[in-house]
């Protein structure tokens, strides 16, 4: 999965104070976009960015997305097959790319 992380500051200069402040922590921050494994592994994350900056600020970015998006992170072509439908009438389809699950902020 992929999402923003937002990591405290104890420092920060008083002009950036309200450029680096967050709905999410109390103190100045900032964020980072990070991929991760189901098992925590970090596969890759930004440098940091003002905390004000939102997922889709962020996205653009992002590197190891992009890459993603464009299809050229494995080199060659990424197949795999899904079951799709009910119980009783799933039927096998197959996909092309890599997919990360994500939450709603990000572009399509």
């Amino acid at each position: 999965p992929g999402d923003a992380t937002h990591v405290g500051m104890l420092r920060c200069y008083y002009k950036l104070k309200q450029y680096m402040m967050s709905h999410k922590l109390d103190m100045p921050s900032r964020t980072y976009n990070i991929h991760v494994t189901h098992r925590r592994r970090i596969l890759y994350t930004t440098s940091g960015h003002p905390a004000r900056w939102n997922d889709k600020t962020l996205q653009l970015f992002d590197e190891y997305a992009k890459q993603m998006y464009h299809g050229n992170m494995f080199g060659g072509d990424f197949i795999f097959t899904l079951l799709e439908g009910d119980e009783d009438s799933a039927s096998e389809k197959l996909y092309r790319g890599p997919w990360e699950i994500v939450d709603n902020g990000y572009l399509s």
